[in-house]
């Protein structure tokens, strides 16, 4: 028996030297460790020998080399070139306006917003890169402290960070800013799945659900806090959808979250001194804007009237103020190009968004499918608003268009794509022991 062992895990040794994704070798041990064995004793219950059972089930299997060849091409790293050129449009894409816009002013301190987003592109570029090629299954076991400590800052935010229009979303350390409200946006909604994903899909009963929304709640009470409604409703939305795809439970989610998103609607714009709900209503018909608290709808629409098919060329005339074309690049973008310009953009981000969700059938791994679908939910809000506050007819909102906005929140944005694709990277190699959570008996070395 034990020379048997031996011969088979010499052949299974040469194999696995050709498989580069070591996560697998194991599980191809077992798997072909085992069939190797059943090969083995069918002969010697048909009255072969030991040792031509075991030469028979080797030369049944073929030359250890080829056959991991053949199980290297099934198990190893991939990598979504198609979403990879995606982003390297929107990268182009985002230079190009950034340097346009930068060709048309005279003030050197917006000159400097160049500078300053190139240092953004680059950075979060390199931390896409790292996340690409970092093991992703290591995030879950940092679930419970990255969540405890977002949630702290938060917490900690209203007398540490300086209101920014009305909302106090930068922290200042050392030097450094953190866009604290942004992160949370992003990364809570990650953490707070991995904390509960096993828990809602094996056993969805109250307790798990009261759970889930309590995590969801500390932190949207924080972000209520800071006055910073935008991300608090991309938050909220992004947490809700993924109870629904975790649990399945899509009308019981759809029916708690009319009933709560009405509550908070008639709250934030029945109530407080900012008006709201009449800012609402004069936004859908601008002629009742009698105060001229719309004017950049207005001159969004003008641009649009003007741009034609083709736009006004390079040598752009600033409107409301020169920072406005930079927090709104979709307009600036058909102002130089034209409407030509803008369908392509809406299709491209159609796609974009429909290629992060075809990724999720490929994926085994549940924890991964999550990420997957957190960050393209995410995504999908902030791109579709985006577009939408690009034809002047919805209200205007701290809502940053993914990419190709001015900001430090880009490089979130390139983190988070890194991540998804780090997911997609090792789609092909996820060991079924880590998966499963439990030893297998095998003949692995």
């Amino acid at each position: 028996m034990t020379n048997r062992h031996e011969r088979i895990q010499h052949y299974l040794d040469h194999m696995c030297v050709q498989v580069k994704a070591r996560e697998v070798h194991n599980d191809l041990r077992d798997e072909l460790g085992n069939h190797m064995e059943e090969m083995i004793l069918d002969k010697e219950q048909e009255g072969y020998t030991e040792e031509e059972a075991i030469t028979y089930a080797i030369e049944q299997m073929g030359d250890p080399a080829v056959v991991g060849k053949s199980m290297h091409r099934l198990h190893r790293h991939r990598m979504h070139w198609a979403l990879l050129t995606g982003i390297a449009s929107l990268l182009i894409i985002s230079l190009l306006l950034m340097w346009i816009y930068t060709t048309n002013i005279s003030d050197e301190n917006y000159q400097l917003i160049y500078i300053s987003h190139l240092m953004y592109t680059i950075f979060g570029l390199i931390l896409m890169v790292f996340l690409m090629y970092f093991d992703y299954q290591k995030w879950k076991k940092a679930a419970w402290w990255i969540y405890i400590l977002l949630s702290g800052m938060l917490w900690i935010n209203p007398l540490v960070s300086p209101f920014d229009y009305g909302v106090q979303r930068f922290w200042s350390i050392f030097g450094f800013t953190i866009d604290l409200t942004t992160t949370s946006m992003w990364v809570l909604p990650l953490a707070i799945g991995a904390i509960m994903l096993d828990k809602l899909s094996t056993k969805c009963d109250v307790q798990s659900v009261s759970t889930y929304m309590l995590l969801v709640a500390l932190p949207s009470y924080s972000l209520f806090q800071a006055s910073d409604w935008v991300r608090l409703f991309l938050f909220g939305t992004a947490t809700l959808i993924m109870l629904a795809w975790i649990t399945r439970k899509w009308l019981y989610t759809f029916i708690g979250a009319t009933i709560t998103g009405s509550v908070i609607m008639l709250q934030l714009f029945l109530t407080g001194e900012y008006k709201r709900f009449e800012r609402l209503s004069v936004v859908l018909n601008l002629q009742n804007d009698l105060l001229g608290n719309f004017e950049y709808n207005r001159s969004i629409i003008s641009i649009l009237q003007s741009a034609g098919w083709w736009g006004n060329g390079f040598d752009i005339t600033f409107g409301i103020s020169q920072r406005f074309y930079m927090d709104y690049p979709g307009v600036m973008l058909i102002d130089v190009f034209g409407w030509s310009a803008g369908i392509l953009l809406l299709l491209g981000i159609v796609w974009f968004i429909a290629s992060m969700l075809k990724t999720l059938p490929c994926i085994r791994d549940d924890f991964g499918r999550m990420i997957i679908f957190s960050i393209t939910i995410t995504f999908a809000l902030q791109m579709l608003y985006s577009l939408a506050m690009t034809t002047g007819k919805v209200p205007i909102v701290s809502v940053n268009f993914p990419f190709i906005g001015r900001g430090i929140h880009i490089i979130l944005e390139y983190a988070m794509v890194g991540l998804l694709l780090g997911v997609y990277r090792r789609k092909d190699t996820i060991s079924l022991r880590s998966k499963q959570g439990e030893p297998i008996t095998t003949m692995s070395k």
